[in-house]
């Protein structure tokens, strides 16, 4: 065995170059032994995309084993160019955005999903959460969206808000609801990483406050005969303070909102489940009201505008009542130029759910030319369909249009929708409902968790781009990449990382070279990889 082998992994002497040690006898000679010591190493994480398509048969804790998902191993980091053709250069000194991380929303339906599989099988449900939270041994995520109130997926068998009864002074105002089972679930999430931030979304606010006074939409003839579902104007009050009232309640638990959207998808007000038209004009009166409030309570929570897709998707360009809605990038600009609401607005949200990898691009890379100390976030992206198929097609969707689209175009975090669901792509009262999550339990006997597709995608990119890491210029050059695509993050413990996405079916050679180091890899094809060193 060498000495290499004996000293890998020694916590007295990790990643040190090989060495001589002298050691002075007892007998007061001097003897010379040449101690190898590890090299400088390189830690891979690897998904073999096309992999998934064979998993399907145990969906226990062993689920992974005989397969190239999220696998772990080490290479040497070297100080001699290796001379491959295909070369990518890291520069830690150009420095663009900072990032919050990667992750998905804690729905009630998500959360009463894994508070039961806690109760039923606490051994899987161990498994299940380090998978999605631990730093070291999951995922690692650190961005939650939290849902105020009832959004479509919920276990309720009725929607609902924090103060569905009238109360102009909110005092009836109780987040007892997210007691059951949410808060439980964030509290344990937040063992495994202190460091997830959580972010509220109302997708209505309660029914009395609104014009329609339901939480559920309006049909397009109501709306073309003039009805609306819109705050009250005499209530965006008493709506300001309503938001307040949960990121205090939620403080007074022990969970401190990071920051909050002022509305889910403000842009449709058609849903058979809560949905809320706020228009321009509005977010901004609202904004007015709610920012001088947060700074009144010394609240630090930062808030977010828009929420929606990167353009117009058909259904909302139709003009019904004379609600002519703005294209996305236009609305946000308006709101973050207004000069009394702007100064109080952190940046804005985004969905993926209309236009492509060009237009999300188009309109990132416009709002932050424009408005460059904003921020900009994806709260929003979920697989859908009962017969999905191949896994390749969805993660390379997600891949261009989100999780690794999005950091390099200025996005700071990376959401998914649903954390956890059923097998039944619930529960929800939706009668429609195709949804996946990332992780689908198995509820009739709760022996079984299966990580979906999108799961394997994000948490490659989760692995490499921390809470904040900055993102940092990598470029290719000498052979054509043909089929790679690249980012890579300096991490605030002062490692570095990139993730390499391989399109092409056939395996790509390629080398890193980074502050006059190198390392060399032979990607698998359909794969993404993780190097962190």
């Amino acid at each position: 065995m060498s000495m290499r082998r004996i000293f890998r992994g020694s916590a007295l002497m990790p990643n040190k170059r090989h060495r001589q040690v002298v050691r002075a006898l007892a007998a007061g000679a001097f003897a010379l032994y040449t101690i190898t010591l590890p090299a400088e190493e390189v830690t891979t994480i690897e998904t073999k995309v096309d992999d998934g398509n064979a998993k399907h048969v145990q969906n226990g804790i062993r689920q992974d084993d005989n397969f190239t998902l999220l696998r772990r191993s080490s290479i040497p980091l070297m100080t001699s160019d290796p001379g491959r053709p295909v070369k990518i250069v890291v520069d830690r000194t150009k420095v663009f955005q900072t990032m919050y991380g990667h992750g998905a929303a804690m729905t009630d339906s998500s959360a009463w999903v894994l508070a039961n599989l806690k109760r039923r099988n606490p051994q899987l449900y161990d498994y299940t959460m380090k998978k999605l939270f631990s730093p070291t041994e999951g995922a690692g995520f650190s961005f939650l969206r939290l849902p105020m109130g009832a959004s479509d997926y919920t276990a309720s068998t009725n929607y609902y808000t924090y103060c569905d009864e009238r109360s102009p002074d909110l005092s009836r105002f109780s987040i007892a609801h997210d007691r059951q089972c949410i808060i439980p679930m964030l509290k344990d999430a937040l063992r495994l990483n202190p460091d997830i931030r959580m972010l509220g979304s109302p997708w209505s606010a309660p029914a009395w406050m609104k014009t329609n006074g339901k939480l559920v939409g309006i049909s397009e003839a109501d709306k073309a005969a003039g009805a609306t579902c819109k705050l009250k104007s005499d209530c965006f009050e008493v709506y300001a303070g309503y938001f307040v009232k949960f990121i205090e309640q939620y403080r007074a638990e022990g969970i401190e909102v990071w920051g909050v959207t002022l509305q889910n998808e403000p842009q449709f007000d058609g849903a058979a489940y809560p949905c809320m038209r706020m228009n321009e004009d509005d977010q901004i009166r609202l904004v007015g009201l709610l920012g001088p409030e947060l700074a009144a309570k010394g609240l630090n929570t930062k808030i977010f505008v828009h929420d929606h897709n990167w353009g117009l998707h058909p259904s909302d360009r139709k003009v019904l009542g004379g609600d002519a809605k703005m294209d996305p990038v236009e609305s946000v600009t308006k709101i973050l130029s207004d000069p009394a609401a702007g100064k109080y607005i952190a940046g804005s949200a985004w969905h993926v759910y209309y236009g492509d990898a060009n237009l999300m691009r188009k309109a990132y890379d416009t709002i932050h030319q424009r408005f460059p100390d904003k921020e900009i976030l994806c709260t929003e992206h979920g697989g859908w369909g009962k017969q999905r198929g191949e896994w390749w097609g969805d993660v390379d969707w997600g891949m261009n249009r989100s999780w690794m689209g999005g950091p390099q175009n200025w996005c700071q975090a990376s959401l998914e929708w649903n954390l956890a669901l059923d097998n039944k792509f619930g529960p929800t009262p939706r009668p429609d409902s195709e949804a996946d999550a990332l992780v689908v339990v198995q509820t009739d006997d709760y022996q079984q968790v299966k990580f979906e597709r999108e799961f394997y995608g994000i948490a490659q990119m989760s692995c490499a781009a921390r809470p904040g890491s900055k993102h940092i210029a990598a470029s290719f050059k000498g052979a054509d990449p043909g089929g790679l695509d690249i980012i890579a993050f300096a991490l605030p413990n002062g490692e570095t990382s990139m993730v390499v996405f391989n399109k092409n079916k056939i395996e790509q050679s390629f080398q890193i070279e980074a502050g006059g180091k190198f390392f060399d890899y032979s990607a698998q094809g359909h794969s993404i990889i993780t190097f962190i060193w």
